[in-house]
């Protein structure tokens, strides 16, 4: 493909997508800039801005450099944390989406790629789920997620609005952005006991990082806009599955503990890519244990476990 080299601010670029999204950016020739609320990582060789992108100090950015294009990714992404603090969830990812847009606006910003999610959706009607699948909420993650697209769409400027499946990848915290494998991957290198939520029979729609990190370069590779896509497998994992997964390639022999389920989680998900196939002509391939080895290579290169 052949594209101008143009500047890109990632928001949230210091976390755990937005560490894999910058750096193929980078790979790819484009110019990027990082807004993030935490100090700079080590591991982060780019103009760096720590900031809330929620607060006033956000257009300092845009006065010291020209932004062609943004990449927002900052957001609170804790469906449990949103039901326990729907105030900071507000904050976090609908004031915040709020600021960025009219700050890109009144800057001219050319396009904006926004991480939404398959939380919108709820418990689906239909399976695999495409984009004009109804949606709903479960919680306020996905509330704010929801009204983000909608100011998106309303503000003016072009954009590709992502809705993720469960991402999951080297790099993920387990105590932070954590999801179910980032979790469970925590516990068992530590031969600590896992518990379970519900019977295990819920099942995700489960997408490498590396995978999510590319859909977010090819969107600002390509002339697509105002579209909302899925970026998913479209393949169907459940949660005693990946435990089984990873139970064998971590030689793992604790039985797992099964609890209560709990609320917002969604009981089955799988996300139609069809649309992300024929607009980016772009296929996710990592299926979850070619995944889950690249984590546990990863981890034995970092001196994690032996």
């Amino acid at each position: 493909m052949n594209y101008d080299k143009k500047t890109v601010l990632v928001t949230g670029g210091a976390g755990f997508i937005g560490k894999h999204t910058v750096k193929s950016l980078v790979d790819n020739g484009f110019d990027v800039i990082v807004a993030d609320r935490k100090e700079q990582p080590s591991d982060l060789n780019c103009k760096y801005y720590q900031v809330d992108v929620a607060s006033d100090e956000f257009e300092n950015i845009f006065k010291e450099n020209l932004v062609d294009n943004i990449i927002h990714l900052a957001a609170l992404p804790s469906v449990a944390d949103s039901i326990a603090m729907p105030l900071v969830d507000c904050h976090d990812n609908y004031q915040a989406t709020v600021n960025v847009c009219t700050t890109a606006k009144k800057y001219g910003v050319k396009k904006i790629v926004f991480s939404s999610t398959a939380a919108v959706y709820a418990n689906p009607q239909y399976l695999p789920v495409d984009e004009k699948h109804p949606t709903s909420y479960l919680s306020p993650y996905a509330i704010t997620k929801n009204a983000s697209e909608n100011f998106i769409k309303y503000c003016g400027i072009d954009y590709i609005i992502f809705r993720y499946a469960n991402v999951y990848g080297v790099g993920q915290d387990a105590f932070g952005e954590a999801g179910v494998v980032a979790k469970f991957f925590d516990l068992m290198t530590q031969n600590k006991p896992v518990q379970i939520h519900g019977n295990g029979k819920q099942y995700r729609d489960f997408i490498y990082v590396s995978d999510v990190a590319k859909s977010n370069v090819l969107a600002l590779q390509t002339d697509v806009s105002n579209e909302i896509i899925n970026v998913s497998t479209n393949k169907k994992t459940s949660i005693n599955d990946l435990f089984e997964v990873l139970k064998e390639e971590l030689n793992y022999t604790i039985e797992p503990i099964y609890t209560e389920s709990r609320a917002g989680d969604i009981e089955k998900s799988i996300l139609n890519n069809g649309k992300l196939i024929s607009m980016f002509d772009f296929t996710p391939s990592i299926d979850i244990r070619t995944g889950i080895k690249t984590m546990i290579e990863n981890y034995k290169q970092q001196g994690a476990y032996a």
